[in-house]
């Protein structure tokens, strides 16, 4: 009891959002039943797990569908348009690589400073997801919120499906696996250039962290939407 307990409390500081929290300890709850069951009569046991499984086939848990200004990205040319980036594709995928040390560059140039003149700058903030995996639907509330309260016409929020855009996965360097602890990955443009992410790139190993939690207090910081709003309201 008090394992379970304390698996709850960890979890709750782990969860993006209270309803991420509560589909984890009810997860959690249910494994711990089957396991208990079994102890007691293993067909319990069973039969719980096989109700547990139809109930998680039949019925799928509830997506966000309350207001947004999220646009949907349909295509790579919607994408360019929007953001304000070309693409010059081919087989050999330089362009991942031009990418990469564009913005590597960018960010071990000690001189470089991001731009505070939000006024004559276009910002995307863009959200790289996935259908399946949890992270990405428990957190959609939270660039929906995002986008109702901090949206300007210099100020652009857009939601990208890597199924549907599997290019720009490569493009920015996104693990779309299984087992990635980058979905989903934030990443706010300034005049068609990458300028902040979440989870951000490693200067030194050029590897990208793997997030346990998007606090969306410290993301809103983080990406300086408040300012960036704030400046751009009136134009």
């Amino acid at each position: 009891m008090y394992t379970l307990m304390a698996y709850a409390v960890v979890k709750y500081y782990r969860a993006s959002t209270n309803r991420q929290f509560l589909s984890d300890l009810f997860f959690t709850v249910k494994i711990a039943l089957i396991a208990s069951y079994f102890f007691v009569d293993f067909r319990i046991s069973i039969i719980y797990a096989v109700a547990c499984l139809a109930v998680w086939l039949l019925f799928s848990e509830p997506t966000y569908d309350g207001p947004t200004q999220m646009l949907e990205i349909e295509s790579m040319e919607q994408f360019e348009e929007i953001v304000g980036v070309t693409f010059k594709d081919d087989a050999n995928g330089d362009i991942v690589e031009e990418l990469n040390k564009r913005y590597l560059t960018k960010n071990q140039n000690k001189k470089y400073q991001q731009t505070t003149n939000y006024k004559q700058t276009d910002m995307v903030f863009a959200e790289f997801y996935v259908d399946w995996a949890q992270t990405c639907q428990h957190t959609k509330e939270i660039w929906a919120d995002f986008s109702n309260k901090f949206q300007t016409k210099q100020l652009k929020f857009i939601s990208v499906d890597l199924q549907k855009i599997p290019r720009l996965s490569e493009c920015y360097r996104i693990n779309t696996s299984g087992v990635s602890r980058q979905l989903p990955t934030l990443i706010l443009f300034e005049n068609g250039e990458e300028a902040l992410r979440f989870p951000p790139i490693d200067q030194k190993t050029r590897k990208i962290a793997k997030v346990l939690k998007y606090a969306k207090k410290e993301l809103l910081n983080l990406f300086n939407l408040d300012k960036r709003y704030l400046a751009t309201r009136d134009l």
